[in-house]
């Protein structure tokens, strides 16, 4: 019986994005979190309301 060995890059590319996967929850979080300041401490941190809403929409 012949057995199948999955490349190097494929398990290397399978892991980052397992990693990738359970981090997720964690940037949507911590964007959340940021969201609930105002205008001017976001401005203040440098940081655009729009970035924050972007980063949620492409973790979610």
């Amino acid at each position: 019986m012949l057995e199948t060995v999955p490349s190097a890059s494929a398990l290397a590319l399978f892991d980052r994005a397992m990693r990738i996967r359970a981090i997720r929850k964690d940037i949507v979080g911590a964007a959340q979190e940021l969201g609930r300041l105002s205008d001017s401490e976001l401005s203040d941190l440098g940081i655009n309301r729009s970035d924050i809403d972007e980063t949620i929409e492409r973790y979610i």
